[in-house]
């Protein structure tokens, strides 16, 4: 029977001991504490009084940070039980952690007594003897103690199917599981160095600080949509002159719709990945969807970033997704390296489909990703010259201009789209009255300005491959300076 199934028999079933007992031990392999903790009091206050019941309450308490229950219930088990050599074990590594050394000192003395050949506990009264004697001891930066140091299950119980066995079997009688025998002292400060803060990091510890972490990441991913969404960026209005204008002012809509989107989807690709590869390891339900949720906003938040910083930002995304993976969910460095990877090969292709879907329907066109998105890549790796692309036409005599030009396109039609806005500027050598017109044939204005300034700065749409001209007089002959940016190539005619 799962979990389910077992909670769901038990609450029908409340006296079923035998099952209770089995489900008991199934949530705390599944370090589900607190519920475990509530099966296990049911346990030693109704049922026959047994030894690994104990253990199993103590361990609980234990995970969940609660020493001082912790030891009361161990010392109270060893007056009913006080030639069983797994609970002094157990009592001795709780107080190590609780840094009452004189008593823990005084449980290994008490095992030692019990079992003379014990394989660790000689070795721990030896550290504990020293740290004792020295009047004061340094403060050191302390170190961190996770909660799976050690184990405090007993060693007979099957860390697979939670089955009891005898004291000599190397494997489960039930489900041929290795039995692991602990070999290892608890841990205990070496001499010169006292740890005066201990920080557990037991699931639900782990979790509440990554939720902190996620909430407010999220926030401020919300706060900065929310921002640039009503009042864009100042120069929103203005020609996307580079491609990095384009993206800060043309794509903000698609960015923050994308950027939740994939907050949305990121579970899904854990999961996946998880299933792909194989990975089997039990993790915290809670501990998955908050790490996924938390590596999805982080790369959220580093298209927040200036122009400066955005780079490094892809750079170190997979980096930090690593060190999540690895860290938050506990699996081994090269099943989190494999799913690191996945992951981000699974965000590069819903970023581009779903940014492909969302300029689809704001440009009213089909935008295919397929072909598009290597038509950008290879338009601005291929241009030599730098971004805005500038034609200059002069008068060095005042004499009225007449050109005709040409916007070419990119090779990418969705780029063409875009950048389909020029940035046309007139400069003169002293203020003047001026005409500006920039028509398609002759009978198509488009631009018409009949002005007086030094310097004027206006902005113009045009369509790929069309021909246009350009015409400026001004009123006295003043030499003048036309400067016509683009980020498509304009060819003069």
């Amino acid at each position: 029977m799962n979990i389910l199934d077992l909670l769901d028999y038990v609450e029908k079933n409340p006296k079923d001991y035998e099952k209770r007992w089995i489900l008991a031990k199934k949530l705390y392999q599944n370090k589900d504490y607190h519920l475990a903790l509530e099966h296990l009091r049911v346990l030693k206050e109704e049922w026959e009084p047994k030894v690994n019941v104990i253990r199993f309450l103590s361990a609980a308490l234990y995970r969940l940070g609660k020493y001082e229950e912790a030891i009361e219930e161990l010392r109270n088990a060893i007056k009913h039980w006080p030639d069983e050599q797994g609970l002094y074990e157990q009592l001795g590594r709780v107080l190590v952690t609780a840094q009452r050394y004189e008593e823990a000192l005084n449980v290994y003395e008490e095992l030692i007594k019990i079992v003379p050949n014990h394989r660790w506990a000689q070795l721990a009264v030896d550290k504990l003897k020293r740290i004792l004697e020295r009047k004061t001891l340094k403060r050191k930066t302390y170190p961190v103690i996770l909660a799976t140091d050690f184990d405090l299950l007993p060693e007979t119980i099957c860390k697979r199917c939670g089955a009891d066995n005898p004291k000599e079997e190397k494997r489960c009688w039930k489900c041929g599981e290795t039995l692991s025998k602990s070999t290892n002292p608890p841990t205990i400060p070496s001499e010169g160095t006292q740890r005066n803060l201990y920080i557990m990091l037991t699931p639900e510890i782990l979790t509440l600080a990554l939720g902190i972490i996620l909430v407010s990441s999220l926030a401020l991913n919300l706060f900065l949509s929310i921002k640039f969404w009503i009042n864009p960026t100042p120069n929103s209005s203005q020609p996307s002159l580079s491609f990095w204008e384009l993206y800060q002012n043309q794509l903000i809509y698609t960015r923050i719709l994308t950027g939740f989107g994939l907050i949305s989807a990121s579970y899904l690709f854990v999961k996946l990945g998880f299933k792909l590869l194989g990975i089997k390891d039990k993790i915290s339900p809670n501990i998955v969807v908050i790490t996924s949720l938390l590596i999805a906003s982080f790369y959220f938040l580093c298209t927040w970033l200036p122009k400066d910083l955005i780079v490094w930002g892809i750079i170190f995304t997979p980096f930090i997704t690593f060190i999540l993976i690895f860290g938050a969910l506990g699996i081994p460095p090269l099943k989190a390296l494999n799913l690191t990877l996945f992951y981000v090969s699974s965000t590069i292709l819903f970023v581009i489909l779903s940014s492909s879907i969302i300029e689809s329907y704001r440009l009213r066109t089909f935008i295919n990703p397929i072909t598009q998105f290597p038509s950008v890549v290879k338009y601005f790796a291929n241009q030599k010259e730098k971004f805005p692309l500038t034609v200059l036409i002069s008068s060095p005599d005042g004499l009225p201009i007449k050109k005709d030009f040409t916007l070419e396109s990119s090779g990418s039609y969705w780029l063409d789209l875009r950048a389909k806005e020029i940035q046309i500027s007139l400069f003169f050598e002293r203020s003047d009255g001026f005409t500006l017109e920039i028509n398609k044939g002759e009978t198509n204005p488009i631009i018409y300005d009949k002005l007086k300034s030094e310097k004027w700065i206006t902005k113009c749409t045009l369509q790929e491959g069309d021909t246009y001209t350009i015409k400026v007089f001004t009123d006295n002959k003043t030499p003048f300076t036309i400067k016509m940016e683009s980020l498509l190539p304009l060819k003069i005619k």
